[in-house]
């Protein structure tokens, strides 16, 4: 594969998110990338087609030039042109996180004034080690809207491991972010909000009902006085599954907290881990938590910005690395009494290409 004037990225250093993250930025900053050794030492190396999918959508969105893009292959080069497109579609053959085949969209809009819409066939909103749909709708673009990039999301379907099946549309920008990503406190506590979900398959021992109760009485003992509110729904899906997402509205920022359902625990346990999961943000000092502090690095690259979290996790640790490498940012890692601040200045007059007017792909 041709590599001159190409940055070269270690794909086995973070697996898919080295992928992921490195396409998005590669689109926002103009720069072509060659991703070596992806997902090296993994039971199934090399690109899947949960990957493929978004490789494909992100070259659609930009016109770019692609080398490697298939099932197995283990290099890619990906050569981005201008954001010329108003509209994606992205279809996801297994139940691949949503969530995830979004990331390199959104990166790659930040710096885009001009409106995409993505719509999503297939894969799975709710699943292991991704952020859930809800967390992505009610922190992450809640947050990304607050900064000046509205995003929004429209749930069609839900969709559980292991046949996902979901279908979901996201609506992007334009964007105008004018000031970094700072989240240095919490701020005052608002209130808590959230959902509990589980497929039809479920409502005869109404999990969701179990789920948003136990949640619900852990998070009223340990903090009398909140409004809170948490919605209990079921859902046609193909697979059986459930989950409950959390979310807290802070005066200067927004925390979430998540479990997923699983085979043998008791849904009262789900609601209570996912309640802890948030309590555990709130009161260690978090400004952000365990998933928008990974999904926020390539923002920060971009835009700059400041923030604390809970834990230095190795998602973290890689898109630091990866936005070091295309954005040229240097980021600071400290870490104080059990909380880590990530700060960020980016790189100065890094300025991409304008877009030229939307046309619609045929």
């Amino acid at each position: 594969m041709a590599s001159e004037g190409v940055l070269v990225l270690d794909g086995a250093i973070g697996g898919g998110s080295v992928l992921r993250v490195g396409l998005g930025l590669a689109i926002a900053l103009h720069k072509s990338i060659r991703v070596i050794n992806i997902r090296q030492g993994r039971p199934n190396p090399g690109i899947q087609a949960q990957h493929l999918a978004g490789v494909r959508a992100a070259a659609q969105l930009c016109q770019a030039r692609l080398e490697g893009a298939q099932i197995g292959s283990r290099e890619l080069v990906f050569s981005p042109g201008l954001i010329q497109t108003d509209s994606l579609t992205i279809r996801i053959e297994t139940a691949g996180s949503v969530a995830l085949a979004l990331q390199p969209i959104q990166i790659a809009l930040a710096r885009c004034a001009q409106r995409v819409s993505v719509e999503i066939e297939g894969g799975g909103t709710y699943g292991q080690w991704a952020p859930p749909i809800a967390a992505l709708e009610h922190v992450t673009f809640a947050l990304l809207s607050r900064w000046g990039f509205p995003a929004h999301l429209t749930v069609e379907r839900e969709g559980f491991y292991p046949k996902g099946g979901a279908r979901v549309c996201a609506r992007f920008g334009p964007a105008h972010i004018a000031k970094p990503f700072d989240f240095p406190e919490q701020g005052q506590l608002h209130k808590i909000a959230g959902v509990s979900l589980a497929s039809h398959h479920l409502q005869k021992g109404k999990v969701a009902e179990r789920q948003a109760e136990a949640a619900q009485a852990l998070l009223q003992r340990e903090l009398s006085g909140i409004s809170l509110e948490i919605e209990t729904r079921y859902v046609e899906t193909l697979s059986p599954g459930s989950a409950v997402v959390l979310w807290a509205d802070c005066a200067k920022t927004i925390l979430g907290g998540d479990a997923l359902g699983e085979r043998g625990v008791p849904a009262e346990r789900v609601g209570e881990r996912a309640a802890s999961a948030l309590l555990n943000e709130l009161r260690r000092g978090a400004t952000l938590d365990r998933h928008m502090a990974d999904q926020i690095i390539p923002f920060l690259a971009l835009f700059g910005g400041r923030f604390f979290c809970t834990e230095l996790t190795d998602h973290i640790k890689t898109n630091i690395w990866v936005a070091e490498q295309i954005a040229g940012s240097r980021f600071t890692v400290i870490e104080r009494a059990g909380i880590w601040e990530i700060g960020c200045e980016p790189e100065a007059g890094s300025q991409p290409p304008k877009s030229v007017k939307p046309r619609a792909v045929k």
